[in-house]
């Protein structure tokens, strides 16, 4: 099933439920939303038709057609449970209610996919499609059960994408046969990634560099968190609670220890 071309009628299974936002969001330049497609954020906020791609986390359902060629233009996403067109590539079944379904195009959901952006949870599978319920707490719900998305970095020194941390499901391995810098990229509330060392031998190490003003894991502005403890670390999950701030986010590593923060 190819991406919308027009607008679509879709069903909604709790109408009475189903909540439009109540501020509206940007879209993104030079875009149309097409009425019945899933609408999707990217890390600056502003909504687009959902796709396979990284960075992007689904918002809801668009209820009206807004060209934003002239730019400018906003909308608002509705919640609910919808009834969608269910892939081919990666069919999903009925054994697979109450699991997070994933996003193939602004129409269709998947059991799968490249980069594993949470559409919903299956609510329901029959022969027109897939009811999806993309209700506020079920889509935080889906996010949190989506599978991860694994980066390995075998550069020495590697600049993290805003995209890669608002995905809240990707994990950064530190695989290079010499010690690793990660750069993160300025702080975006809400965003969250793993990172794990995967080389124990001496000399290693892997350092975490916040960006200008920001600091991680406790460290100063613009500090560093390091790991120069010989071994393959569990993975150390790191999160933002504002604009300047890396935390350490749950499940918290047994050996957070190992990770020491410039002061």
């Amino acid at each position: 099933m190819a991406a919308l071309t027009a607008n679509k009628k879709v069903l909604n299974l709790s109408e009475s439920l189903g909540l439009n936002e109540v501020a509206k969001r940007n879209i993104i330049d030079a875009d149309k939303i097409y009425c019945g497609g899933i609408n999707a954020v990217d890390y600056l906020g502003e909504v687009q038709p959902a796709s396979d791609t990284l960075g992007l986390r689904v918002i809801g359902l668009a209820d009206l057609y807004i060209d934003n060629t002239d730019d400018g233009e906003t909308t608002e996403s509705k919640k609910g449970i919808y009834l969608l067109d269910n892939s081919s590539t990666y069919p999903l079944a009925r054994l697979n209610i109450g699991q997070t379904c994933y996003v193939e195009d602004d129409q269709t959901v998947a059991g799968s996919s490249t980069n594993l952006v949470a559409a919903g949870i299956v609510h329901d599978v029959e022969s027109r499609g897939v009811w999806v319920d993309m209700r506020a707490n079920s889509l935080a719900i889906a996010r949190g059960k989506a599978r991860n998305v694994i980066v390995d970095i075998t550069a020495t020194t590697s600049t993290l994408t805003a995209a890669q941390m608002f995905a809240g499901n990707v994990i950064v391995t530190a695989v290079n046969s010499s010690a690793t810098t990660l750069t993160f990229p300025a702080c975006i509330a809400g965003s969250r990634i793993g990172i794990q060392r995967l080389n124990a031998s001496a000399g290693y190490d892997v350092i975490l560099q916040a960006g200008s003003g920001d600091k991680i894991l406790g460290s100063a502005a613009a500090g560093t968190a390091s790991n120069t403890t010989d071994a393959i670390s569990e993975i150390v999950y790191i999160e933002s609670i504002d604009e300047t701030d890396y935390v350490l986010a749950a499940p918290v590593a047994k050996d957070r220890a190992v990770w020491v923060a410039s002061s």
